[in-house]
Formats: structure tokens, C-alpha cells, sequence
């Protein structure tokens, strides 16, 4: 089975992509579990277990320190396990806690352009909650404070005021919004930009708007919400 070529590490800027691609190749060999599992203790009937264990372990070894660039490697060939290895390498480089994470998440802002882009953003900042541990619905709330007007009003009114809104919503009513051909001008306008956008050949959804549940925008009308043109019908 051909593997699939790794660019060698030489910072930090390329660890995660280097430590998937690492991943992938150590499984694809079989000899991943050296990093993640106790070596057998080697006596009595363990004993050919405990051979083939430091084979794996020094095949996996010798594929990490070779995925090193010159620079690196004499910094880490002293390290005679792979799992040794692989540790010293988490903590020189893996060092996001999840605190940086949740401020990367907090700090996150869309730029408004294209839906494509929309949907783009949204991968990603549901990327940087995940990284951050929060939960799914904490994600969804936040990201409907920072989302289009349209969207995220038609996220709350398809949520349950219960049990709140879920990434699910997020995704369903953005690639509705998106799909539905909207303009970025459009998709990004607020209600104060104009008085007449809720008459126009546009963004409607039936059913009021739900007072205890807030965006963090300004939604304080009471007609019906706005949502993509051509989705008419409830998300």
C-alpha cells in the first residue's frame, strides 16, 4: 500500500496537519497503539507479544523521527520510545488550551461577503467552540448574535425555547438562506437599514418572534422574522 507523502515539521506553524498526517500513516501501518498502549511486560507467554511490541515500537519511532526536519531531529533522536517521543513533540507544540481556544471562539467575527463564504465561517467557528469544549448549543446561541439578521432569527424561531438551538438549526436555515440564491447586500442587511425591507420580494418566516430569547443584535421588532428569499414556507 503506497502511504501518503508527509511534509516533514519544522515549527509550529504545520504541526496539526503534520500530526494528522503522522496519525494516518502510524494506523495505516499498524503500529500506532506503541503511542497509546503499556508495553507488555515480556515474561511467560507475553514474550512474543513483548518482541513484536518493540518492533512496532521502533518502526513507529523511525517513521516520526524521519517525518522531522533537520532541524528538529537532533533535538529529538535521544528519545529512545516512540511514545516518548510522541510526547515530547505534544509539548513542544500542541500548547492551545482550551482557555485560547474559547477566546479565539469569543473573539470570532464573520465578514460579510458571499454565502459561500457564510457557510465557510461557520465551519470554522464551530470549529473553534469545539476546540474550546463548549457545547453545541452554546455554540449555535453565540453564533446567532454574529450571524446575518435573517439567519439567525429564523434560527430562533425554529428552535426549541427549551432546550435552545443546536448547530443542526445553524446549518439547516444557512444553507436554505444560501441556496436560495440571496445577494450578500441582501443576506447581510439589518432591519435599520431600511423601513420597507419587510415588504419587499424577500425574507419571511411565519410565526412571532420569541421575546425571551435574544441574539445580541438589534431584534426588537414584532413583525414576522426575516429569512431567505424563496424560503417561504417554516424552516
Amino acid at each position: 500500500m503506497a502511504l501518503v507523502p508527509i511534509k516533514q515539521l519544522d515549527g509550529p506553524g504545520g504541526y496539526l496537519r503534520w500530526k494528522e498526517s503522522v496519525l494516518l500513516r502510524l494506523h495505516t501501518l499498524g503500529v500506532a497503539r506503541v503511542l497509546f498502549e503499556d508495553r507488555p511486560a515480556g515474561d511467560g507467554g507475553d514474550a512474543a507479544a513483548a518482541k513484536k511490541w518493540a518492533r512496532d515500537d521502533a518502526v513507529c519511532r523511525g517513521h516520526v523521527l524521519a517525518s522531522l526536519s533537520d532541524r528538529l531531529l537532533p533535538d529529538y533522536a535521544r528519545f529512545a520510545a516512540a511514545a516518548d517521543l510522541w510526547r515530547a513533540l505534544a509539548r513542544t507544540y500542541d500548547v492551545e488550551t482550551r482557555s485560547a481556544w474559547r477566546d479565539r471562539f469569543h473573539s470570532f467575527e464573520f465578514d460579510e461577503g458571499a454565502g459561500d463564504a457564510l457557510l465557510e465561517q461557520i465551519a470554522h467557528a464551530e470549529a473553534l467552540g469545539a476546540a474550546a469544549g463548549l457545547p453545541d448549543d452554546h455554540v449555535a446561541d453565540e453564533l446567532c448574535g454574529k450571524l446575518p439578521e435573517i439567519v439567525g432569527h429564523a434560527v430562533l424561531a425554529r428552535s426549541d425555547p427549551e432546550n435552545g438551538a443546536g448547530m443542526g438549526f445553524v446549518w439547516e436555515v444557512a444553507r436554505r438562506a444560501v441556496t436560495s440564491g440571496i445577494e450578500p447586500e441582501q443576506l447581510w442587511k439589518t432591519p435599520a437599514m431600511s423601513d420597507d425591507d419587510d415588504h419587499q420580494d424577500g425574507f419571511y418566516i411565519e410565526g412571532p418572534k420569541r421575546p425571551e430569547r435574544s441574539t445580541g443584535r438589534r431584534r426588537n421588532r414584532d413583525e414576522n422574522e426575516l429569512v431567505a428569499r424563496n424560503c417561504r414556507r417554516k424552516v
